[in-house]
C-alpha cells in the first residue's frame, strides 16, 4: 500500500534538490568560462550533489577523467577549478588522498575486472554510472557512459535474461564499500558513526537503484536494454526509483528525509563525525535505517518475486 509523503519530507528533499541543481548550474557556468570547447576531457561529479541531497555540511565530489592521457594537464585543470569552486562558490571540498584526488584516464575506468581494476577505477565507473553529473562536456561525459554500458552488454543478453556482467559489478562496488567502511573506521580509526549512517542509507538505497535499473530491463531484446539503461542510469537515484516504483517509492522517501534533515543539522552531524559511541543521534538513525532496509527489502521482493519469471532477486542472493 503507498502512502504520501509528509509536507515536512517534501519540504526536505525539495530544498536538499534545490540547493544541489543551483550548485551544479553555478559549476557548470564557471567550467564552461574557463574551458570553453574542449572535448578532450570531462568534469564529472558525485556525491550527495549529483544526487540532489545536497545538505549544509555537503563538501563536492568532483571527478576529471582525460581522454588523451594527458594527467598531469588535466591534474593542472582540476585544481584550478577546485580553487574557483571555493573562492567562487565557498563549496567544500573533500579531504585530499581520496579516490577523487587526481585525474584518470576514460580508459582506465572501462577496464573492467582484473587486477588493475582497483577500489579507485571501480569506485569511479560505478559512481559515474549509478550517481554521476555531468559538469563540463556533457557529450563527452554521455558518451562515456555509454561505451561503459555497452561493454557490460557486450553479449547482448536478450529477452529472457538480464545484464548479468553490470550486475555482478553493482554487487561488487556495494560489497567493497561495505568492506572499506570497516577498513577506515577499525584500521583506519575514522569515525565510523557518520560513515554507517551514510552506507545504512545513501549508498544502500544507491545499490538498490542499481539492481532494479537491471531488474526492469528484463523481458527487452539487448538493444532495448541499452537504451533503457541509458535513460535510467541518466537519472539520479530518488527520480530513477521514483520512475520505476512510483508512489510506492513513498514510505521509503519518508523515512529518507529524516536522515537528510539530520545532516542538514550542523549540531546533529558534528555529533555523528565526532564517533562518540551511544550517541542518541546515531542510536535514532540506526532504528530508522533498519525500517529502511527493510521497506527497500520489501519493494525488492514486490517488483522482482522469488517465484516469478524475472530472474533478477534470485541472481542477487545466487
Amino acid at each position: 500500500m503507498s502512502m504520501r509523503v509528509s509536507e515536512e519530507s517534501v519540504i526536505i528533499l525539495k530544498s536538499c534538490a534545490s540547493r544541489s541543481e543551483a550548485k551544479i548550474e553555478a559549476m557548470r557556468k564557471i567550467a564552461h568560462r574557463e574551458f570553453g570547447t574542449d572535448s578532450s576531457f570531462v568534469i564529472g561529479v558525485n556525491g550527495s550533489y549529483a544526487r540532489r541531497e545536497a545538505t549544509e555540511g555537503s563538501d563536492v565530489d568532483l571527478f576529471f577523467l582525460t581522454g588523451n592521457n594527458n594527467i598531469d594537464a588535466a591534474q593542472m585543470r582540476q585544481e584550478r577549478f577546485q580553487s574557483l569552486l571555493e573562492s567562487e562558490l565557498h563549496m567544500k571540498l573533500p579531504t585530499p588522498g581520496g579516490v577523487f584526488s587526481y585525474p584518470l584516464t576514460m580508459e582506465q575506468i572501462e577496464e573492467i575486472g582484473g587486477q588493475e581494476d582497483d577500489n579507485v577505477t571501480i569506485t569511479r565507473r560505478m559512481l559515474l554510472l549509478l550517481e554521476g553529473e555531468w559538469i563540463f562536456n556533457q557529450e563527452g561525459f554521455e558518451k562515456l557512459r555509454k561505451q561503459i554500458l555497452e561493454i557490460y552488454l557486450h553479449e547482448k543478453p536478450g529477452k529472457d535474461k538480464i545484464c548479468m556482467f553490470l550486475l555482478n559489478d553493482i554487487i561488487r562496488y556495494w560489497r567493497t564499500i561495505c568492506v572499506d567502511l570497516e577498513h577506515k573506521t577499525y584500521g583506519g580509526g575514522k569515525a565510523r558513526e557518520i560513515r554507517l549512517i551514510k552506507l545504512r542509507f545513501s549508498r544502500m538505497l544507491l545499490y538498490v537503484s542499481g539492481i532494479f535499473s537491471v531488474g526492469i530491463s528484463y523481458g527487452l531484446s539487448a538493444e532495448e536494454k541499452m537504451e533503457k539503461l541509458e535513460s535510467t542510469f541518466a537519472q539520479y537515484p530518488i527520480a530513477r526509483m521514483h520512475g520505476i516504483v512510483g508512489q510506492k517509492l513513498d514510505a521509503v522517501l519518508e523515512i529518507y528525509a529524516e536522515f537528510l534533515q539530520a545532516l542538514d543539522d550542523p549540531a546533529t552531524r558534528e555529533r555523528l563525525e565526532s564517533g562518540l559511541p551511544g550517541a542518541e543521534d546515531f542510536e535514532r538513525l540506526t532504528s530508522r535505517a533498519r525500517l529502511f532496509r527493510d521497506s527497500l527489502h520489501s519493494m525488492l521482493r514486490q517488483q522482482f518475486p522469488e517465484d516469478g519469471d524475472n530472474p533478477t532477486l534470485r541472481a542477487v542472493l545466487l
